[in-house]
């Protein structure tokens, strides 16, 4: 999950899946989510913000003729500005384009906490599942876990919990109710 003083740059034109709009619930509780790209680009994330019940703090639309890098552009320009001014949370920017880099350091070098966030992969999404529906103690059943990840993200583990979940730094243990997934605790690999 993010900070609730959190800025997230969306690169709209570059993260465009199904699976991708699904995970925006790892940028849960941001303070401030902001939108780049083509309009047609945007649309599906403002309504999966929507239906959420948020919505974009800014939009930035770029023309349907621009060149493919003007939302890189447009975000890039947008970090520069939050360099020069004091923020007081970190800056997440969400976007598999790896030309970033430059960006992050840049505001790192400024004093302020930011990192790129890319699309998940399976590992990344059995994570962003386990951190939804942990409990207090930090435990989810992997039985649950599977059926969000079915459901949501026609995600099947069955036949991979232990690998998968050793891929994804998880630790796993069993008990007489089946097996449970948690971000912390002991590795215990078992025949899942």
């Amino acid at each position: 999950m993010t900070a609730d003083d959190a800025i997230v740059l969306i690169d709209c034109e570059n993260l465009t899946g199904t699976r991708r709009l699904e995970a925006l619930s790892r940028w849960a509780g941001a303070g401030r989510i902001e939108l780049f790209g083509r309009q047609g680009a945007m649309a599906p994330w403002r309504a999966a913000l929507a239906r959420r019940g948020l919505a974009a703090a800014t939009e930035t639309p770029v023309p349907d003729d621009a060149p493919s890098q003007a939302a890189d552009q447009a975000i890039a320009s947008a970090v520069r500005n939050l360099a020069v001014r004091p923020i007081p949370g970190p800056v997440v920017i969400a976007s598999n384009d790896k030309g970033f880099a430059a960006d992050i350091a840049g505001l790192r070098a400024a004093g302020i906490a930011a990192r790129q966030d890319f699309d998940l992969d399976e590992a990344g999404l059995l994570r962003l599942v386990v951190a939804e529906i942990a409990r207090p103690d930090g435990w989810a059943a992997a039985g649950g876990v599977g059926d969000h990840l079915s459901r949501r993200f026609g995600l099947d583990i069955r036949g991979r919990l232990s690998a998968l979940a050793e891929r994804a730094g998880l630790a796993l243990r069993h008990d007489r109710t089946g097996p449970w997934l948690s971000l912390n605790g002991t590795w215990e690999a078992g025949g899942v």
